[in-house]
């Protein structure tokens, strides 16, 4: 693998039992404890075979420790974490995506919190590698959705030098930190799909990196937009998230399709049902106990009440999951804004 701020991949010589592998990568560092598929040169050759870009070629440095992300790099831990080929150009964009500024891979990085990269995935590559969008989209049992996201887990630990417990000073972690990646169920979606709402068009496919604490089901088997609303603004409405001390960010609303389809037949867009959670969340700040020791904290504040996030807009709202009208999602922002990219070289 190399060291991060190496540009080459390094060849290691291990022995030619896999479980002595898995205990040499695993005793390197190298592994999130899960077994892993040894990353042999020919592996990581088919790995990147029909793409465009060369190896060596320099797609990001992602921190704490400026690792160099190369594409022969990427594939390494693509191999590791089990992807097909076919995946490659999405864990392209995923690394592009989480290099962008905004998404301030250093906090998310080095941080206490049980805070996560989400892979939400657009567009027609979703059908094209076998995504998930649907019941049990960030469950089980998908190559796509547990591979595409163990490997970016791979990446930060190995190339951006993450290491738990000595990086990562995550003080519980959350099982979101192995693998956390969905696509959207477009059609089942009555408003534009996420992509689409981010000014792409919807013959493109993208990646959107969005850091998120972990998810809170909420149930909310009601047939009226207003009842749905008030279940969910109160399960999102957590004095202790992160929403709330750092200010911004982009809180998480997953809405299976049947919920969909009762806010749109009664006349709700998106933009709506943003509005109304934003104000739902807010609550007066005397409520907060005072002397908050978090000294990043950036929090928003309106009349004396505290918001979930800057505006109405930087809530997220996609359509996933199964068919039943019993549960909604919500994912509390870690703080950081989402970043977004376009899947090319495919």
């Amino acid at each position: 693998m190399g060291d991060p701020g190496n540009p080459e991949a390094r060849e290691l010589d291990v022995p030619e039992d896999v479980e002595e592998i898995f205990d040499v990568l695993y005793e390197r560092g190298m592994t999130d404890g899960l077994p892993v598929i040894p990353p042999t040169e020919a592996r990581v050759k088919r790995m990147m075979s029909g793409f465009s870009l060369a190896p060596e070629h320099v797609l990001a440095e992602l921190p704490p420790k400026a690792g160099v992300a190369t594409v022969e790099k990427i594939a390494v831990n693509a191999v590791m974490a089990g992807c097909r080929p076919e995946y490659f150009p999405v864990l392209i964009a995923a690394v592009e995506a989480m290099a962008q500024p905004q998404f301030n891979l250093t906090g998310i990085q080095t941080t206490t919190n049980p805070v996560a990269p989400l892979a939400l995935i657009n567009g027609p590559v979703r059908h094209k590698i076998g995504v998930n969008c649907g019941a049990g989209a960030l469950g089980p049992g998908w190559r796509a959705n547990a591979t595409i996201g163990r490997a970016i887990r791979l990446i930060l630990i190995n190339i951006g030098g993450a290491a738990p417990g000595e990086v990562d000073k995550a003080i519980l972690g959350m099982p979101g930190k192995y693998s956390f990646c969905l696509g959207e169920l477009e059609e089942e979606n009555p408003w534009e799909p996420f992509h689409v709402e981010q000014g792409y068009a919807r013959d493109q496919s993208t990646v959107t990196l969005i850091s998120v604490q972990g998810t809170q089901s909420c149930a909310a088997s009601y047939l009226e937009p207003e009842s749905i609303l008030k279940m969910l603004a109160n399960a999102m409405t957590a004095f202790g998230a992160n929403s709330y001390t750092k200010g911004n960010g982009n809180p998480v609303v997953i809405l299976p399709p049947a919920h969909a389809r009762i806010f749109a037949e009664a006349g709700w867009d998106k933009q709506r049902i943003k509005r109304e959670l934003f104000e739902r969340t807010m609550f007066p700040r005397a409520e907060m106990p005072p002397r908050l020791l978090d000294t990043s904290s950036r929090q928003q504040i309106r009349d004396g009440k505290i918001c979930i996030c800057r505006r109405p807009e930087d809530i997220v709202v996609i359509v996933a999951g199964g068919p039943e009208l019993n549960h909604v999602a919500f994912l509390a922002s870690f703080g950081n804004d989402l970043a977004i990219s376009l899947v090319r070289y495919c």
